[in-house]
């Protein structure tokens, strides 16, 4: 089987021989040029490819490359957090909700959004970035998603929260807004997996929680948030495409609410603030099947602190815990950043593959 095809079954659930194993969101590029032997700024693309191939992932489920910030960060730059909300004109939450009012009827979002060319575009983007990768590496994407981190992203935390507190009608219009979009989106996303034979999966999340739980009530997001959301998924969901969704801090308190959305699969997990990797390996989807499990190499405590034998540890308990045929795929918990230790990286990938096929009886 080539790396794609150990992947793709993987997905599929199937009892595989060979780990699958994600490109970790490494972000360091002193770490991919070392690998790879070229400097990775001379052809960021190529360089990143070559890397992925040769540390032995298989599955790119984000394109998600180093850019300007990491190269600032590796260089040892204070990057300052400038207040662009502010700068935007957002001042109060009567700023956002003065926005949301501008906001086009569903009429017109409807009128405008062309499903065949968002189609034919999303599967070129997949075609295009296979190729690149080639027939070792599985390459799949994002979603839509009704926005909750963008709110508060463009207009500020505080801003964002006093809006939903106060004008709670006004942020339900926002939360439609981009599902209705959201929504158009994976009805052409579904168009292309079945036009295009491409894989049926797809891979995202907003980030909801903080390492104390969500930001936003979980009551006024079962109000707000996830009725929205879940329409906008309908259509994947609708057409037996399989959604893992990225889980960031402590997500117990929401848990039930992102099964409820329909995924067949979850990644992430930061342990040390509640949601336990034997917890989230028990967990079933709607069909009662066990839910997909991507993880579970921690990037905030393991990996930028521990030793490589800690590294190997995790790797093995990511793999015994979840055990065989339910869809589980190594992977960090998140970004792996330029602070983490080039011989930790080493041991993540090298033991995920030795390890993985003795496991899996390769």
């Amino acid at each position: 089987m080539t790396g794609r095809e150990i992947a793709l079954a993987t997905l599929m659930r199937e009892d595989v021989t060979e780990p699958c194993i994600t490109n970790c969101w490494v972000t360091n590029s002193t770490y991919i040029s070392h690998v790879v032997g070229r400097d990775f700024w001379a052809d960021r693309e190529g360089v990143y490819a070559e890397f992925v191939r040769r540390v032995g992932a298989n599955f790119v489920p984000q394109w998600y490359i180093p850019g300007e910030a990491q190269r600032r960060l590796e260089q040892g730059e204070i990057m300052h957090g400038l207040h662009g909300h502010e700068e935007a004109g957002f001042r109060s939450p009567e700023d956002v909700r003065d926005a949301i009012e501008q906001l086009p009827d569903d009429a017109t979002v409807e009128r405008d959004f062309q499903i065949e060319r968002a189609a034919e575009e999303y599967a070129a983007m997949i075609e295009q970035r296979q190729a690149i990768m080639g027939p070792d590496v599985l390459v799949i994407d994002s979603f839509g998603q009704a926005d909750f981190m963008g709110g508060y992203t463009r207009w500020g935390y505080e801003n964002y929260m006093q809006a939903a507190a106060l004008y709670p009608d006004h942020m339900r219009r926002y939360y439609h807004h981009s599902a209705l979009n959201a929504r158009l989106r994976n009805q052409a996303i579904a168009l292309a997996i079945e036009r295009h034979a491409l894989p049926p999966f797809v891979y995202g999340g907003q980030d909801i929680c903080t390492s104390a739980g969500p930001i936003m009530s979980p009551e006024m997001l079962r109000d707000l948030y996830f009725p929205e959301l879940k329409w906008a998924m309908e259509p994947l969901i609708d057409a037996g495409i399989g959604v893992t969704w990225h889980c960031d801090g402590n997500i117990l308190p929401i848990l039930d609410d992102i099964l409820d959305l329909g995924v067949t699969g979850l990644q992430g997990f930061e342990e040390e603030h509640g949601p336990r990797w034997e917890q989230m390996c028990a967990l079933t989807d709607p069909a009662g099947d066990p839910i997909g499990v991507w993880g579970c190499v921690s990037v905030t405590t393991t990996l930028p602190h521990g030793t490589p034998g800690d590294v190997r540890r995790s790797v093995e308990r990511s793999f015994e815990v979840a055990g065989r045929g339910r869809g589980h795929v190594l992977s960090s918990t998140s970004s792996i950043l330029p602070e983490v230790p080039h011989e930790n990286i080493d041991a993540l990938f090298d033991h995920a593959k030795r390890f993985g096929r003795e496991f899996l009886g390769g």
